[in-house]
């Protein structure tokens, strides 16, 4: 019973901090939806000394992912050139 109690809560921290996609690559502001999301992990990770935050910040603006959805849309990183 122990057993399946220590698993069962294992299991249940892994989840709620990261998601599948994010368990094995690196999080990039394609990663998310949102910038509303983005902010929620930016956040999260920030507060509990985590890395895998700065990235999403990058002109240090304290907002993650400005140019997703409901960001400000300003400092986007410049489209490469083919």
């Amino acid at each position: 019973m122990k057993k399946l109690l220590a698993t069962m809560l294992t299991a249940t921290l892994l989840i709620s901090t990261t998601t599948p996609a994010m368990a094995k690559q690196r999080v990039t502001c394609k990663s998310f939806k949102t910038q509303k999301q983005a902010q929620a992990y930016y956040n999260k990770r920030k507060k509990a000394g985590l890395a895998g935050w700065k990235s999403l910040d990058r002109d240090k603006d304290g907002k993650a992912c400005d140019c997703l959805p409901g960001g400000n849309g300003k400092h986007c990183p410049k489209k490469k050139k083919r």
